[in-house]
């Protein structure tokens, strides 16, 4: 039987038919462009290694279309005991910071990858959290708030707040944190003319109370009879105690409270174109009631001020022997401010 050549090879047309059917087919499956995860993992041995938790990341936005650079700082050390923080930096897409606290590295792992994922495409993290079983709950965290996405493209839906199992850990209350603090100090309240000085101290802070001892010196203020070049340098030395609770609720990195403050003082007070030199140390108790602002500029470094009405419980009269006249008494009341740094531990 005579088998034509036709039968036992394909035609040039059939070919060109085979390869038009699959190579379009082939186009389209492939890949997409891979989105490039720029992460600085360091942690402490038994926490998840860096590719897991980049995995974590690629995994919470599943087909995003999102696809810039995404670079991200993660540092986890060891506190008291077995406590863990958790230092998250976001500098691209749009720059955030957050603290995490806890005691399980692999959970707090999972709820840093969850913020880094948030703050590219909250869209993309609520699908893939609706799609799969809630995650266990997440340790507590601190600090600043992740930054949001960029608002959507007018082609696009109005975005869907995500469900519950798919929000960042609440920063509402934060675990005990101390702190310590050094300021400049005017004081208007005990010496006779407005004097600057330099305080120092620290405390703790714990969700919406913090408590402050501080130490300072005002070195040099003057005052003298009137009428008269007779008088006085006074110096002005002091121990305070403050307690504060939070006034307002604002955004972080910033914070308002109300403060209650008891301050020890000692006035010095040495004479000045006197004719018999003298020296003077006078005790005076003080209350106080103002307000502190906080503003937390880089983890743990924060700007502090304060400004408080301060009441002396006694106010001694310094005089000069055989002058008439009255040098210096403390009034009824006055102003004490400070400004300065804060570093957190």
């Amino acid at each position: 039987m005579h088998v034509s050549r036709w039968a036992r090879a394909p035609s040039a047309l059939q070919a060109l038919i085979v390869a038009a059917g699959v190579l379009p087919a082939s186009a389209l499956a492939a890949p997409a462009e891979p989105r490039i995860i720029d992460l600085r993992w360091e942690a402490p041995d038994g926490c998840p290694p860096v590719d897991e938790v980049r995995s974590e990341i690629a995994r919470l936005l599943g087909a995003s279309e999102q696809r810039q650079p995404i670079e991200v700082e993660i540092a986890v050390a060891r506190k008291r005991g077995a406590r863990l923080r958790l230092d998250l930096r976001i500098r691209a897409p749009a720059p955030g910071e957050r603290v995490i606290h806890g005691h399980d590295c692999a959970s707090m792992s999972r709820a840093a990858a969850l913020i880094v994922a948030m703050s590219i495409d909250p869209d993309a993290v609520a699908r893939n959290a609706a799609a799969q079983p809630a995650q266990p709950a997440q340790p507590e965290a601190a600090a600043a708030p992740v930054p949001s996405a960029p608002p959507p493209a007018p082609d696009r839906a109005p975005r869907r707040p995500p469900p519950a199992s798919a929000q960042p850990p609440s920063p509402a209350e934060r675990d005990l944190e101390g702190a310590l603090w050094v300021s400049a100090q005017v004081e208007q309240a005990l010496v006779p003319a407005i004097g600057v000085g330099l305080a120092a101290g620290g405390g703790i802070r714990s969700g919406w109370f913090r408590a402050d001892g501080a130490a300072g010196v005002v070195p040099s203020s003057s005052s003298r009879i009137a009428g008269t070049a007779a008088g006085a340098e006074f110096r002005l030395w002091f121990l305070e105690v403050d307690a504060c609770a939070r006034a307002i609720e604002l955004e972080r990195p910033f914070g308002v409270y109300v403060c209650a403050l008891g301050r020890q003082h000692w006035l010095l007070a040495r004479g000045r174109e006197v004719d018999e030199a003298f020296a003077r140390t006078a005790p005076i108790f003080a209350a106080g009631l103002g307000t502190l602002a906080e503003w937390r500029i880089a983890a743990p470094l924060k700007i502090e001020g304060a400004l408080h009405v301060v009441a002396p419980l006694r106010r001694p009269r310094f005089v000069v022997e055989n002058l008439e006249g009255t040098v210096y008494r403390p009034p009824a009341a006055g102003l004490s401010a400070r400004l300065g740094l804060a570093l957190a531990f």
